[in-house]
């Protein structure tokens, strides 16, 4: 009698590879897992993975899975002939072409744009409000709430309608448009670049010195942030990279240094320049600078000490309450014990209210058009008395009638008094080179590259290997690949991707393209890892108890099934092609088949008896529809691009290549 095929053979093409790739997202996932510096390339690589007991291969995959967001199909092999060394050596070069990426990049504009342009066409809410109403096309009283306020639902859609019309005409683009050009860009460089290992270290950084978009101030500079501050920087030196981000908008806005300012009874840099030039009195106005705008350059006075009589009567009325200036330590505070020291750094609170007061004055260029013009004529004309301490750079100011210019000890080191912008910049100079700050960078890059718990030694090397290069990062990536704990059998495979690492690093193993990356988004999301949404300056935890719960691995378990099954909208992946196009003839041979390719370089035995008797559950389609995540069809409320620019909505919107 005639053997028949299975009826259905052909699921195996969805359902194997499925499983497979289920599985190794959900419990494997550690397998998944610049600008030219002018710092002296490195000397030839020596990377003692024989010494562990790795094939080759193995020591090419593990490489490719914590130097870069995971392998490529056929990458194993060709880092192979390459050879282990060159590669890295490439890697850390960081000048590969990258021409695949800069074609899918060329429609998002916001990515070329200055701080100003990107205002100017990507409003936040607040600013469209607030322009509406000095257009008189709202009422004065009208607050961004208001445009959500349902219980009058007809003035509420009366509003939202002025609103609309108002930010159509200036011709204004939702901010929810930035912010899918910023995600979709990260997406796209960690999946497609052929510069990993500076994608990989840009990740790490810009989580170090976290920035969130929940933060509505800070949220229209995080795109020059990552691009500006953190990107030229992540395979250079620390001490520019910390200069970089203390002087970006976005951390100075975030940790609210752009708002601290010098207490009313201490002098500041502007005073100490004019009593320099005394000729200038007269022509700027007196002691405090007239035409300056007194003791506020730009206008915005330094509020006096409070007296009993004015207290008593701002409490009466509080629209007579002045707003809270000052010293903010907040910035102060996450230098030391989150960018630099960590928190058994050995600085006291002391030592925060001093570097507090050595930033005071650091803030940023108004980004509305008309202001920044008259902030920069104000800058002229202080340059024709020869600057009065204050200095332009880019996006930051240093205010010189701002700073606190009395004297400071911070760390036991004295910074005299009479400065300006030289305080921040020498407390800068005493934190990088604090050996505290050593231990605490190599401890977070041992971390991120060897093991959760890496050991003391190596952790001491290369906080050695920091202070030897001063802060030499590409330095320090050469000692973890040289080192024998990072080719050691406990640390291959011992680390726990992140989601966003995870669906990198799949959408690579898989050859995966992504044409529109809002679902993928939603993915990374409900995996628990919204982007650049981590609230507290700490950034994501890197270590795997963040990760691996039971509603973490389901949710990446579901996944791997729908991104196998080619149901990730917006994804397409050819799984057969990463077989040259062969169709296993079995369930059996698809398993090993694609068990090799989606995870090279592993012993799979353990992996193939776990995965066996799935492959043959005659519910397993059943299980893949259920893994999906409910298709909300017409039930969902549409997103409005205009409509979301005012009130927000839980989309992102972004744009959809052309293929």
């Amino acid at each position: 009698m005639e053997t028949q095929t299975p009826a259905k053979e052909p699921f195996m093409k969805v359902t194997v590879p499925a499983v497979l790739l289920a599985a190794a997202v959900a419990v494997c996932a550690a397998w998944t897992g610049v600008s030219h510096s002018d710092t002296e390339k490195p000397a030839s690589v020596h990377m003692p993975w024989k010494a562990a007991g790795l094939t080759e291969r193995q020591a090419a995959a593990h490489l490719l899975n914590r130097f870069a967001f995971g392998p490529r199909p056929g990458e194993v092999d060709a880092v192979v002939k390459m050879g282990l060394d060159r590669w890295f050596e490439r890697q850390l070069g960081a000048g590969l072409a990258d021409a695949k990426v800069q074609e899918d990049l060329r429609d998002l504009p916001a990515l070329g744009m200055t701080t100003a342009q990107i205002f100017q066409t990507y409003p936040p809410a607040g600013m469209v409000l607030a322009q509406a109403k000095q257009a008189g096309i709202i009422p004065e009283g009208v607050k961004k709430g208001d445009l959500k306020n349902k219980e009058n639902e007809e003035q509420r859609k009366a509003l939202k309608d002025k609103v609309m019309a108002f930010a159509a005409e200036r011709g204004y683009r939702p901010e929810k448009e930035l912010l899918g050009q910023l995600m979709t860009q990260k997406l796209v460089r960690a999946v497609e670049s052929e510069n990993q290992l500076e994608e990989v270290m840009t990740d790490f950084w810009y989580n170090h010195f976290n920035v969130s978009l929940t933060d509505n101030k800070a949220r229209p500079y995080l795109l020059s942030y990552e691009r500006d501050a953190i990107r030229p920087h992540a395979l250079g030196n620390f001490r520019d990279l910390l200069e970089a981000t203390a002087k970006s908008p976005a951390m100075l806005v975030y940790l609210d240094n752009a708002q601290s300012t010098a207490a009313p009874d201490e002098p500041t840099t502007m005073q100490d320049e004019m009593g320099r030039v005394p000729r200038q009195r007269a022509r700027l106005g007196g002691q405090g600078g007239g035409r300056f705008g007194g003791r506020g350059i730009f206008g915005a006075r330094r509020a006096p000490a409070a007296t009993a009589a004015n207290a008593n009567a701002n409490a009466k009325d509080p629209k007579k309450r002045p707003r809270p200036r000052g010293v903010n330590e907040n910035y102060a505070r996450e230098l030391m014990e989150l960018h630099t020291l960590g928190v058994d750094g050995g600085y006291t609170q002391q030592d925060v209210v001093q570097v507090a007061r050595a930033f005071t004055g650091w803030t940023i260029m108004p980004a509305q058009a008309k202001a920044r013009e008259a902030a920069e004529t104000r800058l002229a004309r202080a340059g024709r008395v020869g600057g009065l301490g204050f200095r332009e750079q880019g996006d930051f100011l240093f205010r010189a009638d701002q700073h606190d210019a009395a004297e400071k000890t911070v760390l036991g080191t004295r910074l005299p008094a009479g400065r300006g912008i030289e305080d921040g910049e020498a407390v800068l100079d005493l934190l990088a080179v604090n050996p505290a700050t050593a231990r605490h960078l190599a401890t977070k890059l041992a971390v991120r590259f060897v093991s959760d718990h890496p050991s003391p030694a190596l952790v001491n090397r290369l906080a050695n290997v920091y202070l030897k290069t001063g802060g030499d990062v590409r330095r320090m990536l050469v000692a973890i690949v040289e080192s024998p704990e990072f080719w050691s059998r406990d640390a291959v495979g011992s680390k726990i991707k992140s989601p966003f690492e995870l669906a990198a690093s799949a959408l690579r193993a898989t050859g995966g393209d992504i044409i529109d990356p809002r679902e993928l988004l939603r993915w990374i999301t409900r995996m628990g890892q919204p982007l650049y949404a981590y609230q507290a300056p700490t950034g994501y935890p890197d270590r795997a108890e963040a990760w691996v719960n039971t509603g973490s691995l389901l949710n990446r378990m579901n996944f791997g099934l729908q991104l196998a099954a080619n149901r990730v909208k917006g994804v397409s992946i050819d799984l057969p092609a990463i077989n040259q196009g062969h169709e296993p003839e079995s369930r059996e041979q698809a398993l090993r088949t694609y068990s090799a390719l989606l995870m090279p370089g592993r012993d799979l035995s353990a992996t193939l008896k776990l995965l066996s008797p799935m492959v043959t559950d005659p519910n397993l389609a059943k299980k893949i529809d259920q893994a999906a995540p409910p298709d909300k069809g017409k039930t969902a409320r549409k997103a409005d691009a205009d409509e979301e620019m005012v009130y927000g909505g839980s989309e992102m919107t972004a744009p959809v290549r052309t293929v």
